[in-house]
C-alpha cells in the first residue's frame, strides 16, 4: 500500500518540471501576499481607529474629571451660599429691627425736643395765643376776645406765668383731695359735689400749678361763674387745638411774665 503511494508520487514528480514548480511556488507566494494585503489594510485602519478612540477616551475621561470637579465646586458654593443667605437674612432682620429701634428712639427724642421747646405766649393786644417753638411762632390761635380773669369771687391775682400740670378731656370742678390723717392716707375722690360732670368747665380742660384753668365753653354758665378759679375760657375749636398740642409741663407766659 505504501509502495503504491510512493510510486504514484514519484510519477507525479516526474510529470511536473522545474518551471512548473517555480510557477506554482510563485502563485502560492503571490496568493499569500495578496492575503496579507487584504487582511493588513483593515487591520491598519482598525489600529488607527483604536488610537483615535484611545485619544477620545482620554479626552472624555479628562472632561468627566473636570465636570466632576465643577459639580463638587457648585455643591460647595451652593452650601456656602445657603449658609450665607441664612446669615444675611439674620443680618437683615437685625438691621431692620435696629432701624425700627432707631426710628422709635428718634421719634421719642423729637417728641421730647418738642415738649422741651414748646411754650405758650398769651397776646392780649393781638387777641391771640401763640404756640412757640423756641423763639419762633409755630402757630397762632385766635382767642375771640377771651382773656384771663378771676371767677367765683376768690381773692387772687392772675399769675405772670403758669405751668400745665393736668390735661383732661372732660373735667369736674370737684378735684380729688389727699392728706395724711393719723398716719393713714385719706383720699377723697373727685365729683363728690352736686355739679354735673363738665357742666362748669366744659371740654378740653388744662389745669395749671398756679390755679389758672384753661378750658372750652362751659355747658352751664351759672355753675361756671360759681366755681372759684382763675379762668381762661376759650372757643371750643381753640381749646381743642390747644389740648392736642400741649403737654404736662408746658409753660404759658401771660403778658408781662418772664420768658421761659
Amino acid at each position: 500500500m505504501s509502495g503504491d503511494l510512493e510510486s504514484r508520487l514519484r510519477r507525479l514528480d516526474r510529470r511536473v518540471g522545474a518551471p512548473g514548480l517555480f510557477l506554482a511556488g510563485a502563485a502560492v507566494l503571490a496568493g499569500l501576499w495578496l492575503l496579507v494585503q487584504w487582511v493588513g489594510a483593515p487591520a491598519a485602519a482598525a489600529s488607527g481607529e483604536s488610537v483615535a478612540l484611545g485619544v477620545a477616551l482620554e479626552d472624555l475621561e479628562l472632561d468627566l474629571a473636570e465636570r466632576q470637579a465643577l459639580r463638587d465646586l457648585v455643591v460647595r458654593d451652593f452650601a456656602r451660599a445657603k449658609t450665607s443667605a441664612a446669615s444675611l437674612t439674620k443680618s437683615r432682620k437685625a438691621l431692620f429691627e435696629g432701624g425700627l429701634a432707631l426710628s422709635e428712639e428718634k421719634r421719642l427724642l423729637d417728641k421730647q425736643l418738642e415738649i422741651m421747646s414748646l411754650w405758650l405766649r398769651l397776646d392780649d393786644e393781638g387777641d391771640k395765643l401763640h404756640l412757640m417753638k423756641g423763639d419762633q411762632i409755630a402757630e397762632s390761635l385766635v382767642l375771640g376776645g377771651a382773656t384771663p380773669r378771676v371767677v367765683g369771687g376768690i381773692l387772687a391775682q392772675l399769675p405772670k406765668a403758669a405751668v400745665i400740670v393736668s390735661r383732661e378731656r372732660f373735667a369736674s370742678p370737684e378735684r380729688p383731695k389727699s392728706e395724711q390723717v393719723g398716719g393713714q392716707l385719706q383720699w377723697e375722690p373727685p365729683q363728690v359735689g352736686t355739679s354735673v360732670r363738665a357742666s362748669a368747665l366744659g371740654e378740653f380742660v388744662l389745669f395749671t400749678r398756679e390755679g389758672l384753668v384753661i378750658h372750652g365753653p362751659p355747658l352751664k354758665e351759672a355753675e361756671h361763674e360759681a366755681y372759684p378759679h382763675l379762668c381762661l375760657s376759650l372757643p371750643r375749636a381753640v381749646a381743642s387745638r390747644l389740648y392736642l398740642h400741649t403737654f404736662i409741663g408746658t409753660k404759658m407766659l401771660l403778658d408781662g411774665g418772664p420768658k421761659p
